[in-house]
């Protein structure tokens, strides 16, 4: 066979060359190789499972020849069953949300979320007696009339009118007896927590609770006395007069008398307080795991506590001690001579004394006192669950710190009216008034001595019952009813903080060229500690989210 043929036509160009068959032979080894490579990948897929999911290795992780490789696997929408070992469990005594089922709370770890709404009652108490004492320089009772015989002595026969001092009638009182109930008070508790494992009770675990200012006002009854009241200055006027003559044609005789000077007075006095309180607070604990005794999950507690209890008492009072209507201060002087003749004299009393004809005094105490407990916690907490129903009881016990501090403020304004007469050379008497005002510390409640910061640490105890009925509403939501008991002890109460201490002083005053000494006894009230049980019961309602 000729390698080339040639074909050649007339008139054109040179023959094109064709291939030989060297070219053809090269073309069948590439295809026979081909299809040897095809053949090898073939039959490795055809040794596949038919799952596809594991291949022969010649040589594993593992070292051995022929050890399956997990093959990697594609992702898929495609929902697979989870198949859990088969257990028998009594789901009434499992706490719910222990057990996994169709729809149910996320296995543990978890967290909770919790409000309660709490309704309050504190215990009451009494706000200490209140006496307004009688301004110093004003004593008591003193004869208004004075019969004189021939002489210029005091006879026997003395008229004294009617007098009265500063009794409880002229004293305004508190309603209630200054008993304080602040009645149910409204408040709330936030909790949260975290469980770290399931059936164990294992969990921390802190709630927050508040409940705001709440106020209570006592109602004042105002004292007026229905007759004037006879107060002694304490001084003494001198009286010149004249006694007529017993036989006629004899000379009068002048005479000079002192007599004590004398007021004719009413007392009107009223008084409002206002208590308040305010309650707040925090924990945070660590509940231990489950231990079961019969149907019950016993577990303690043990965690820290804050606790404020603030009380505070405003006391506002005035009282006034002003002239009757219709009143002149003057004192009568009835002089007789023996023989059946007599003569009467009236002098103003603001002659030569200058008169207070109103004396008015208002003050303002207040008292806020601030309980601050700080300190660890110890607990045990008892479980019982059927069905959807549970019982959640508690009692937790606080010893700390006692952190006390008292805050009082008290002042007094005074305003002072007085008479002043003058007598010309006619016999014509002027009066004119001037009026004087004062500013001090100290008041119905406190004295002067009194005002400013007090504080200091006790001892702090504060034991803590709860007991709850709960209910599963859903998988997620439990809701509770409960009670609540709290005693705090050793608190200081505003309203008890003032004591009333016998007071005795030396009073010196001078006036119309005399000094007058006299020693009077007051009840002075005081700021002292007193401290007393704190005690709160209460309901609760709220309700529980798990996720």
């Amino acid at each position: 066979m000729a390698k080339f043929a040639r074909l050649v036509m007339p008139g054109k160009r040179k023959p094109k060359v064709i291939k030989s068959e060297g070219w053809h032979k090269m073309k069948r080894e590439k295809l026979l190789a081909s299809g040897a490579w095809l053949l090898m990948v073939a039959a490795i897929v055809a040794q596949s499972p038919v799952d596809g999911g594991k291949v022969p290795s010649p040589l594993s992780p593992y070292g051995q020849i022929g050890s399956a490789v997990i093959k990697k696997e594609q992702g898929t929408n495609e929902k697979k069953d989870l198949e859990l070992p088969a257990m028998e469990v009594d789901v009434d005594k499992v706490p719910l949300g222990a057990i996994p089922r169709e729809e149910a709370a996320p296995l543990y770890p978890r967290f909770f979320l919790g409000g309660e709404y709490l309704a309050w009652k504190l215990n009451n108490t009494t706000l200490n007696p209140i006496v307004f004492n009688v301004p110093e320089g004003l004593l008591q009772t003193s004869p208004t009339t004075i019969t004189f015989n021939q002489n210029g002595v005091v006879s026997s026969n003395v008229s004294v009118s009617n007098s009265s001092s500063l009794l409880l009638q002229s004293q305004a009182q508190l309603s209630q007896n200054g008993v304080i109930d602040y009645g149910m008070q409204s408040g709330m508790r936030l909790s949260a927590g975290y469980y770290l494992e399931q059936d164990s009770g294992l969990s921390v675990n802190g709630n927050f609770i508040l409940v705001p200012k709440n106020s209570y006002y006592l109602s004042n009854v105002t004292g007026l006395n229905d007759f004037p009241i006879l107060l002694q200055t304490g001084f003494q006027n001198t009286l010149n007069f004249v006694i007529p003559a017993v036989v006629v044609g004899d000379s009068p005789t002048l005479s000079t008398q002192d007599y004590a000077i004398v007021l004719s007075r009413q007392v009107d006095s009223s008084i409002f307080a206002n208590a308040s309180t305010y309650i707040a607070g925090g924990e945070l604990n660590v509940r231990g795991r489950d231990f079961l005794i019969g149907d019950m999950n016993f577990s303690g507690l043990l965690g820290f506590r804050y606790f404020q209890f603030k009380e505070a008492l405003d006391v506002s009072s005035q009282y006034t001690i002003f002239r009757p209507n219709g009143v002149t201060d003057t004192q009568t002087f009835t002089v007789g001579n023996g023989s059946g003749v007599s003569t009467t004299q009236q002098v103003p009393i603001s002659l030569n004394f200058p008169t207070p004809i109103n004396i008015q005094s208002a003050s303002n105490d207040q008292i806020k006192v601030y309980n601050h407990f700080i300190g660890p916690q110890i607990g045990i907490n008892a479980d019982y669950h059927y069905n959807r129903w549970s019982v959640i009881t508690g009692f937790n016990l606080g010893i700390g710190v006692m952190h006390q501090v008292a805050k009082i403020s008290s002042n007094t304004t005074q305003t002072v009216v007085r008479e002043t007469s003058t007598q010309n050379a006619a016999g014509q008497i002027t009066s004119t008034t001037n009026t004087t005002t004062t500013n001090s510390n100290g008041g119905l409640l406190f004295s002067p001595v009194d005002v400013g910061q007090y504080s200091r640490n006790q001892f702090g105890l504060l034991p803590e019952i709860n007991a709850k009925l709960g209910f599963k509403a859903t998988e997620r939501i439990k809701l509770t009813v409960g009670y609540d008991f709290l005693l705090l002890a050793n608190v200081l109460r505003a309203p008890n903080q003032t004591q009333l201490i016998p007071y005795s002083n030396n009073l010196n005053y001078t006036a119309n060229n005399q000094t007058q000494s006299a020693n009077q006894t007051l009840q002075i009230p005081a700021f002292q500690y007193s401290t007393s049980n704190l005690i709160i019961n209460g309901v609760t309602a709220g309700m529980q989210l798990d996720f």
